[in-house]
């Protein structure tokens, strides 16, 4: 008799923890029997209409190495008042336990003609490691979802509000604000027509290079004769600078004292070369006219720098 009822107990306690969600899979481990399995949830109840998305928040502590199983979460898509939008969940590792934080997005699509509070759905939610397997109740939870009419439609209650006057703005600051940005704008846009050469100021007259760049500009490209004409106008730029003739024996000399052109030493010692070969030898002239518009553009830029 004794035999019977220690069975009997045995078979009685089995079930309570089949019951409780502690014991559902062989080999179920004596500590993990003794971990009782619980859920914390919490939701926003309020602010929600037809349409609205509703998150869950549930925080799950389970014994270590436990996995979610997702078939365990309600399908989504039910053509119900709630539907499972979308699930998504992370764990975390703890001494003696594991988190799992579990976020469940419900749509609402259920609102009647005055509020209501509608149930989220109930879930069982089920665990798995290896061959065993928990799982714990969540209760719904409830939501509170307002009307798409007004609570009291009256004669009261349908006059339009009358409009809000616009807060005084001072324009003044902003006005003068403006006017300084347009100022700089325009200083800027001046500035920049000046240096590409797009307008003239009177003290361009003392600027050789200026000058020999805005006339090259103006020549048409008709072929040797103009190629001549770009090369004369920048010979005399640079004798107007030096105050001398300049050739390609006193040239090193030029470029000792003018520093600011002695960036471009090695294409005016090209150029120089090329002026020999095109005066005195009789040869065509090798520059192209944009090679010689593109000194005369770089020595005109050393002198408005």
């Amino acid at each position: 008799m004794s035999a019977t009822w220690c069975q009997f107990k045995g078979v009685r306690v089995a079930s309570l923890l089949l019951g409780l969600g502690l014991l559902s899979g062989p080999g179920l481990t004596a500590e993990n029997s003794n971990f009782q399995v619980r859920a914390e949830s919490a939701t926003r109840e309020t602010d929600y209409t037809l349409g609205s998305i509703a998150r869950q928040h549930i925080t799950l502590h389970v014994p270590p190495g436990f996995e979610l199983d997702p078939s365990s979460l309600p399908p989504p898509a039910q053509n119900e008042a709630i539907e499972l939008r979308n699930a998504h969940w992370k764990t975390q590792d703890m001494a003696h336990e594991r988190l799992i934080m579990l976020d469940i997005d419900w749509q609402i699509f259920a609102a009647g003609d005055t509020v209501k509070t509608l149930p989220l759905k109930k879930l069982h939610l089920e665990f798995r490691r290896d061959q065993q397997r928990l799982a714990v109740d969540v209760p719904a939870d409830k939501v509170i979802v307002s009307s798409l009419l007004p609570a009291r439609i009256d004669a009261e209650h349908v006059k339009l509000y009358p409009d809000t006057p616009l807060p005084e703005w001072p324009l003044a600051s902003q006005l003068w604000q403006l006017a300084g940005w347009l100022s700089l704008l325009g200083i800027s846009v001046l500035y920049l027509l000046w240096y590409f050469g797009w307008i003239q100021l009177p003290q361009e007259k003392r600027m050789p290079f200026r000058q020999a760049w805005r006339t090259i500009r103006r020549l048409p490209d008709d072929g040797n004769a103009a190629r001549m004409q770009a090369m004369r106008l920048i010979s005399r730029a640079m004798d107007q600078c030096a105050g001398y003739a300049v050739t390609i024996e006193n040239l090193p000399g030029l470029l000792a004292t003018q520093t600011a052109i002695a960036a471009h030493a090695e294409a005016l010692r090209h150029f120089y070369q090329e002026v020999q070969h095109a005066f005195f030898a009789g040869q065509q002239a090798a520059w192209s006219l944009e090679e010689l518009k593109q000194l005369a553009r770089r020595l005109s830029q050393v002198e408005v720098s």
